[in-house]
């Protein structure tokens, strides 16, 4: 069986973790239980995998500096997941009550506003240019929601629409920390840039293959309900491509055009789409900008860290979580 794509940061990403749990601790302890809930509820670490890969992979040595960013980068993330979860009106995250459900929904946004101060305060001690980019980021981050709002019910999104959102919504951060791992490792500017051209692209990839497990994907592997897009009729791959389809796309549009579908409604759409060819399609999609994500890696010297970068991109592409 082959090794998983971050065996080489193992020990490393340890240590983020545990710099994160350090760095929440408050006086207050319904907010360290709080921030804990949500860190705890482990993500793919992502954002701080990319931080240190990119920085390996660029020849840097001393993972202090690059550990610190990617445990504020996690830290970031997980303070928007909290916001997103309340904006949604979201029952669960990865496979758990969402925080607003567990706890209430005003301790929630004050939990999410301090683990975003957390986190930049981590930041704040690398450079200007890292700062300005993690800034730049979360305002990406949320102008790709105002966008995706304005599309929400709307069946005539089209392909390049659901990809603009995508690349501020989740794409830009992702970028971000994997740059700030290569900036910090003193590289030239090209290797900087293939490095964030790299995290882009696996960024709009797993966005895509998230959307269609939303539609296909198993809800006990996944921690979330299939359908939940659909129902709240945010515009993604799938029901875009779904809507295009000749013999079934009229009442998938027709469901997802509601602004209140019933659960019986949203059923059926899922399982129209699942008829078409919308499903292939998407991940013919993401193959695609993960090839691409590899070999914009090409400028990189050969190293495991550079294989390791291009087995996440082939494991983002397959995964069903």
């Amino acid at each position: 069986m082959a090794e998983a794509w971050y065996t080489c940061i193992q020990e490393d990403l340890e240590k983020v973790e545990g710099l994160m749990m350090d760095e929440i601790r408050s006086g207050n302890p319904e907010l360290n239980e709080m921030c804990e809930y949500v860190l705890r509820t482990q993500g793919k670490r992502i954002r701080p995998s990319l931080c240190l890969l990119g920085y390996l992979a660029c020849g840097g040595k001393d993972l202090s500096k690059p550990i610190k960013v990617g445990a504020a980068m996690e830290i970031i993330h997980n303070a928007t997941l909290i916001h997103d979860d309340i904006n949604d009106e979201a029952e669960l995250r990865r496979g758990r009550k969402a925080l607003y459900k567990e706890y209430s929904l005003s301790k929630s946004i004050v939990a999410g506003d301090y683990l975003f101060a957390i986190g930049f305060q981590l930041i704040g001690s690398s450079s200007r240019t890292i700062v300005d980019s993690v800034v730049d980021a979360a305002a990406s981050m949320g102008a790709g929601e105002f966008n995706q709002q304005e599309y929400e019910h709307k069946g005539q999104v089209s392909e390049e629409d659901y990809l603009r959102i995508v690349d501020g919504k989740t794409a830009k951060l992702i970028e971000c920390a994997a740059k700030c791992g290569a900036v910090l490792s003193g590289a030239e500017v090209e290797a900087v840039d293939a490095v964030g051209h790299f995290a882009n692209k696996i960024g709009v990839a797993f966005q895509i293959i998230d959307d269609t497990l939303d539609v296909i994907g198993d809800e006990q592997i996944t921690g979330k309900p299939v359908g939940n897009d659909i129902l709240e009729g945010k515009p993604t791959l799938p029901t875009i491509f779904g809507m295009q389809d000749p013999e079934h796309g009229a009442r998938i549009r027709e469901i997802f055009e509601k602004d209140s579908p019933a659960m019986d409604e949203v059923c059926e759409a899922i399982n129209l789409i699942r008829k078409t060819d919308s499903i292939e399609r998407c991940r013919a999609v993401a193959r695609e900008i993960a090839n691409e994500a590899i070999f914009s890696l090409s400028p990189l010297p050969e190293s495991e860290y550079k294989q390791s970068l291009k087995d996440l991109a082939n494991y983002i592409v397959s995964r069903d979580r």
